[in-house]
């Protein structure tokens, strides 16, 4: 498997490198959740918890309220030691796998 690579595009756009950064912070997030969901909830508690926590402030923040409001569940479920289903941490990759393509998208238009 090989990992996707987001350059920023030269721009006269202050947030484009923000923006490029974000998506490459959501390849790599993706990859790490993927590898979550192979494991049993009690060993991914820690890891799925940083991982939804940054997600939850950094996807509000590039408008990605959906997926903002499923990683902050998902952190907050954690903080309470409340372990996270197969299903939502499908949802939040789902939801991940959306927000790239959509990104993907964006730069070939």
């Amino acid at each position: 498997m090989f990992a996707l690579r987001f350059w920023p595009v030269m721009s006269d756009d202050p947030l484009a490198r923000l923006r490029a950064r974000f998506r490459q912070r959501c390849v790599e997030d993706l990859a790490t959740l993927r590898t979550l969901l192979d494991q049993d909830s009690s060993v991914r508690q820690e890891p799925l918890r940083m991982v939804a926590h940054g997600l939850s402030g950094i996807a509000g923040s590039f408008g990605h309220a959906s997926l903002s409001a499923l990683a902050g569940e998902i952190d907050y479920d954690l903080t309470q030691n409340r372990p996270v289903d197969d299903e939502k941490l499908s949802e939040l990759v789902t939801g991940l796998e959306l927000t790239i393509r959509e990104a993907q998208d964006s730069d070939k238009a």
